[in-house]
């Protein structure tokens, strides 16, 4: 019940060092949004290599095999090892059910590896590699922006027009005058989110999810089409103007 009423106590400190972050004058405050769209230049594709079989040291030399062959592929197409990682083995038994009975039916050895590609014209590539190394978990993939900060500071600053931009439609509608800005922030100065400081930047793109590549498939992965499409980066920001 003490450290309780000691947490209590410290919250209630914390809030009230932010004070009130409203002025006690005239004033409209507005969420200005910004977003800038922009064609990725980053995949992160996450991939599971996968064997089973009664022999341990069977499934794991599978395993090996086709991690290192991925691997190798990888960097013969330049993509650097930095950009190349996997975890250890995940070794685990398996077992059927026959006449109600649980049955041991081997041993499944599988490992995980992360490639960072960073130039989506080795895409057709990577896949072949990829199909030829059997991976046999789901594919994800998921696109990025090398220069997401650069380009969350371009929708921070039509963030900021499109709030100056209510506030004047508002102040008009109101028969008032817009005054200094009193106050900006990326995080909303009105809730908890401003004693959490969470600030309010996104980027939204279009992850891709491949469920498994076929052996069929596989033939025609070079000539595949790829169109990455376009990113969104998005900025929110809580603006605090005088009215006069």
């Amino acid at each position: 019940m003490r450290y309780s009423m000691i947490t209590l106590l410290l919250l209630f400190i914390s809030i009230q060092c932010f004070g009130n972050p409203l002025p006690d004058k005239p004033h409209v405050y507005v969420v200005g949004f910004g977003e800038v769209e922009v064609e990725p230049d980053i995949m992160t594709i996450k991939v599971g290599i996968e064997a089973k079989d009664k022999v341990m040291k069977t499934a794991k030399a599978d395993v090996d095999d086709r991690s290192n062959r991925l691997i190798n592929s990888c960097i013969n197409m330049g993509i650097e090892r930095r950009d190349i990682s996997s975890t250890t083995l995940q070794i685990r038994p398996d077992y059927e059910y026959h006449d109600n009975r649980r049955v041991f039916s081997g041993t499944i050895v599988s490992r995980q590896i992360e490639i960072t590609l960073k130039d989506l014209k080795n895409y057709p590539d990577i896949m072949m590699s990829l199909v030829e190394s059997k991976v046999t978990e789901t594919l994800d993939t998921t696109l990025s922006v090398s220069n997401g900060k650069s380009l969350g500071d371009k929708a921070l600053v039509k963030a900021l027009a499109d709030a100056k931009l209510q506030a004047e439609m508002i102040a008009l509608a109101s028969g008032k005058e817009l005054g200094d800005v009193h106050s900006v922030s990326e995080f909303d100065t009105r809730l908890d989110e401003r004693i959490q400081l969470i600030p309010g930047r996104s980027i939204a793109g279009q992850p891709q999810r491949i469920p498994g590549i076929s052996a069929r498939a596989a033939a025609a992965s070079r000539n595949e089409p790829f169109e990455p499409g376009l990113i969104s980066v998005f900025t929110t920001v809580y603006v605090v103007y005088l009215l006069e």
